[in-house]
């Protein structure tokens, strides 16, 4: 530990005792964009992709929309990197590719084309260390909410 950089002191605004905890996005469907991915390795040791979505603030319900200067950030943890012929692996990044509006006739996958992607994403409420947090349950197209938003459900379109 000698040899790492010590930290700096963060200064807070306000005191951590006063802060209290936000309103969760409310369970629903919203069209959210990738602004990042990364692979990470489970406690399994599976290598997965931790896809970063962000509901923009238009997309939130208006009484809550104050929480959310930046947009609504949510985590895809559920896509585990495809190793060898890995069916189940395979299928369920195709279904990715394609929820991301992206060719999924392909046969490389170059998951920097994902930044900027958007899909359409149902959010539910689950616990995570004793307390609610929403989260997403699944991706479709973005196409799909063309009712509910209808400039963020443009396709994009890649591939061979």
């Amino acid at each position: 530990m000698a040899d790492e950089e010590e930290l700096s002191v963060i200064e807070l605004e306000q005191n951590l005792a006063d802060v209290e905890k936000p309103p969760e996005l409310p369970p629903g469907k919203y069209v959210g964009e990738v602004q990042g991915v990364e692979i990470k390795t489970s406690g399994a040791g599976n290598q997965y992709f931790a896809i970063k979505m962000v509901i923009p603030t238009d997309e939130i319900p208006a009484d809550i929309a104050e929480h959310y200067e930046d947009g609504a950030i949510l985590y895809w943890n559920r896509n585990i990197v495809p190793n060898g012929k890995d069916r189940r692996a395979l299928y369920n990044l195709r279904k990715l590719i394609e929820a991301l509006g992206l060719n999924s006739n392909a046969t490389t996958v170059d998951p920097n084309e994902w930044m900027g992607c958007k899909a359409r994403l149902t959010v539910t409420h689950e616990k995570y260390q004793g307390e609610m947090r929403a989260g997403i349950k699944m991706l479709e197209p973005a196409e799909a909410a063309k009712a509910r938003s209808a400039p963020a459900a443009t396709k994009r379109a890649r591939g061979k």
